[in-house]
C-alpha cells in the first residue's frame, strides 16, 4: 500500500473539496483523481461520493479516515522527528584503531555511519601505537586488551581470538594435522610483538616459525599465497572461512585470546556527534565480530 494515497484521501476527506486539496499540495486536480480511483481500487471497495458541490465520504471513506488518520499523523511526526534527531548530529570525531581492524572491517562501518549523518567529520587514525587522548584529541579508540592503569571508561566489545589458519587449496593433499608436533613439518608464520617475543605462552611456542610478523594483515598475506599456516585474529579471515578458501587448523587450539574494548574520556559531557558513534560502534562491531 502506497501511504502517499492514504496521504491524498484524509487531505481531500478534511477539505471536503478536490479543488481545495490539489491546492493545498500543489498537485493537479486530475492526478488526484487518478490518485483516489487507484486507492479504491487497491482497497476495492468505494470511500468518495463526488458531485458539482465537492466530496462526501461513504461509511467506508468515514470508517478509513477515523482508522487511519490519527496513525498516518503519528507516523509523519515520527519520521520528522528523526529527521531532526540525524540533523542535529553533526561535528568532529576523533577515533583511533588498530591497523588491521581499521582496514578489514572498521573502514566501512565508519562509511555507513557518514551516510547516515552527513553531518559529521571524522579524523581516523590507524595505527597500532596507542595515541594519548589528551595530546591527540581523542574522542574513542578501539584496542585489543584492557589498558592498564588508565582513567578511561573502557567497554568491552567482544573476545577475539588468534587460531591457526591455512588455505584450503594449500592443504590439499598434505597430510592431515591432528596435533601441535604436526606442524613441524610444514611452514609456519607466527604473531610476534616488536622484539620477536611469541604474543601468549602456548604450546605453539614449542614450534620454529618460518616467518613471523606484528602485523596480522601481512600473515594473511603468507597464507593466501600458499606459503604455509599461519595466527590470525578470526575477524580477519570470517569472509574466508565461509567461502571455503580458508580453513581453520585444530580447532580447540587458540594462540591468543583477547578482548576488544572501546575507549572514551571519563566526561560528564559527551558531544552528540561522539555519544551517537560510540553507540554505532558498539552495536555494529558487536554484530560483526561475534
Amino acid at each position: 500500500m502506497d501511504l502517499n494515497l492514504l496521504k491524498i484521501f484524509i487531505k481531500v476527506a478534511n477539505y471536503g473539496s478536490l479543488t481545495q486539496a490539489a491546492k493545498a499540495l500543489n498537485h493537479p486536480k486530475s492526478k488526484l483523481s487518478r490518485d483516489l480511483d487507484k486507492l479504491e481500487e487497491n482497497l476495492e471497495m468505494s470511500l468518495l461520493n463526488r458531485s458539482p458541490r465537492g466530496v462526501t465520504l461513504t461509511e467506508q471513506g468515514h470508517k478509513l479516515l477515523r482508522t487511519v488518520g490519527g496513525l498516518l499523523d503519528e507516523l509523519e511526526a515520527s519520521m520528522n522527528s528523526l529527521t531532526e534527531a540525524i540533523d542535529e548530529v553533526k561535528g568532529n570525531i576523533k577515533l583511533t584503531a588498530p591497523e588491521d581492524l581499521s582496514s578489514s572491517i572498521l573502514a566501512e562501518v565508519v562509511y555507513n555511519f557518514m551516510k547516515i549523518y552527513p553531518g559529521v567529520r571524522v579524523d581516523f587514525f590507524s595505527t597500532n601505537t596507542i595515541l594519548d587522548f589528551q595530546q591527540h584529541q581523542i574522542d574513542l579508540a578501539l584496542r585489543i586488551g584492557r589498558l592498564e592503569d588508565s582513567n578511561l571508561i573502557q567497554k568491552k566489545i567482544c573476545n577475539i581470538d588468534a587460531v591457526l589458519v591455512g588455505a584450503a587449496s594449500y592443504l590439499k593433499g598434505r597430510p592431515e594435522i591432528k596435533k601441535i608436533e604436526d606442524l613441524k613439518n610444514i611452514p609456519v608464520a607466527m604473531l610476534k610483538d616488536l622484539h620477536g617475543h611469541t604474543l601468549d605462552p602456548s604450546e605453539l611456542s614449542l614450534i620454529k616459525s618460518t616467518f613471523s610478523s606484528n602485523s596480522t594483515v601481512i600473515l594473511k598475506k603468507f597464507v593466501e599465497e600458499g606459503l604455509g599456516v599461519a595466527t590470525l585474529p578470526t575477524f580477519l579471515y570470517k569472509k574466508e572461512l565461509l567461502e571455503g578458501t580458508f580453513v581453520r587448523i585444530l580447532p580447540e587450539f587458540s594462540y591468543l585470546k583477547r578482548s576488544l574494548f572501546l575507549l572514551s574520556r571519563p566526561s560528564k559531557y559527551i558531544p552528540i556527534q561522539v555519544k551517537v558513534f560510540k553507540e554505532y560502534l558498539y552495536s555494529e562491531l558487536g554484530k560483526i565480530l561475534v
